[in-house]
């Protein structure tokens, strides 16, 4: 009965966004509707969510791209930052009812601030700029950054950040996504060096973290993001950064539920790869085996050594592993806590989120309920790892999870 259930399911899923998808190409934007010059509506409509060409009851279009006339209007609270590309700054107004930073009821906020969006507005980089030039300094010490691989633990994380009230957090905002992928695109390489867009990073960690007496926790997508990591302190000397990170073949298994099929899990590793920075692109491109276990250990241990690179000469980055907080979940909450500046009066409360599914509402929790359950990481490619990890990336890969055994500034092991 229940895999009836599933395949109707299924079939009915694929019929909607079928049928999403024709009702965009017919009442979708035309190029009338979009900012003079733009190059992000399409870009938003098409590659990430056509749901804002939906018709409604309020017009034509359900949102139209319009340019920002008053830049006072980014003061608003219902005005939030949706993405970044090498024009313009996007912003969505959001329902102001919605309460779009309850990441309790929304994990990702990505989601809620499309679904609850009444307004697309664009703003080129000089006027943004030139905006955030008459608000007081900053240096970012008011936010707090978890860089991370992904499926380690991080959302756990920030629903614990969550449950103190003592945070703003930001569960995989687009804008940082995107910078990232900006960078990648121009073939720049992860390195201090690609200092050509610092401005560009500081004004979009302001505008997503705008109030300079809160604090703030944003935990980005994983994989994509690695870029960002020399040059979030170079924009930002105050931030607080950590790293959250889990044994390699937990990790890349739970990446392989996630996606569901062997088929896919490789297409997708793939294309993962495409989108990094070229100098792991290369090293991809020297070591490579075309199966989808081999790319998804190697796109987890990219992002590992690019914390350890960053970390050679810099003591200020914690690292925090999944197997530390299943080990001693009260010690991990108040070193956690101490790191992003809460108190420890709120210990119980970041616990209580450890009792909580934090993705219980969540796109990526209803495709794991579907996902085969039998599933397993070839013991080669763990091995083809070892060797991958050892000689290339200078970690040292142990046991059969594949820990990683001299992973530098752990708040304890």
């Amino acid at each position: 009965m229940s895999m009836v259930y599933w395949a109707i399911k299924g079939f009915l899923d694929k019929l909607s966004k079928m049928l999403q998808f024709i009702v965009w190409l017919l009442y979708g934007p035309r190029r009338k509707d979009l900012v003079e010059g733009s190059v992000q509506g399409y870009d938003i409509l098409a590659d990430m969510k056509p749901g804002f060409a939906m018709i409604n009851e309020k017009s034509f279009f359900l949102h139209k791209f319009v340019g920002l006339k008053d830049v006072s209007y980014l003061d608003r609270e219902d005005v939030t930052l949706y993405s970044v590309t090498e024009d313009e700054f996007v912003f969505v107004r959001t329902k102001p009812e919605v309460d779009i930073f309850n990441t309790e009821k929304y994990p990702f906020i990505y989601n809620i601030q499309h679904s609850a969006a009444e307004e697309v507005l664009t703003a080129s980089h000089s006027t943004v700029f030139q905006y955030l030039r008459s608000k007081p300094e900053r240096d970012g010490k008011n936010i707090s950054y978890l860089h991370n691989p992904g499926r380690c633990g991080s959302t756990l994380v920030a629903a614990m950040m969550f449950s103190t009230n003592q945070c703003v957090v930001l569960s995989e905002p687009t804008p940082v996504l995107h910078l990232a992928l900006m960078f990648n695109k121009k073939d720049y390489p992860a390195s201090r060096k690609t200092v050509e867009y610092l401005e560009i990073v500081r004004a979009t960690f302001l505008l997503l973290c705008p109030d300079p007496d809160k604090l703030y926790f944003i935990k980005p997508w994983g994989l994509q993001t690695l870029s960002l990591l020399p040059l979030l302190h170079q924009a930002l000397p105050g931030i607080k950064e950590m790293f959250m990170f889990r044994s390699v073949q937990p990790t890349v298994l739970s990446f392989k539920k996630l996606v569901g099929s062997e088929k896919y899990f490789e297409v997708a590793g793939n294309w993962a790869i495409s989108k990094f920075p070229v100098n792991y692109r290369s090293i991809w491109e020297k070591v490579k085996r075309g199966k989808g276990d081999e790319v998804w250990c190697f796109l987890v241990l990219s992002q590992i050594h690019a914390y350890m690179l960053e970390t050679q000469d810099r003591t200020d980055i914690r690292s925090y592993s999944y197997e530390s907080l299943l080990k001693n979940k009260e010690a991990f909450a108040r070193s956690l806590l101490k790191e992003v500046g809460v108190g420890e009066d709120y210990l119980g409360e970041a616990l209580s989120a450890l009792y909580k599914d934090s993705q219980a509402n969540s796109v990526t929790h209803k495709k794991e309920k579907v996902a085969a359950v039998k599933m397993s990481i070839d013991a080669d490619a763990i091995r083809w790892a070892e060797e991958v990890a050892r000689n290339e990336f200078g970690l040292e890969m142990v046991g059969d999870d594949g820990q990683i055994s001299n992973m530098t500034h752990q708040w304890f092991k």
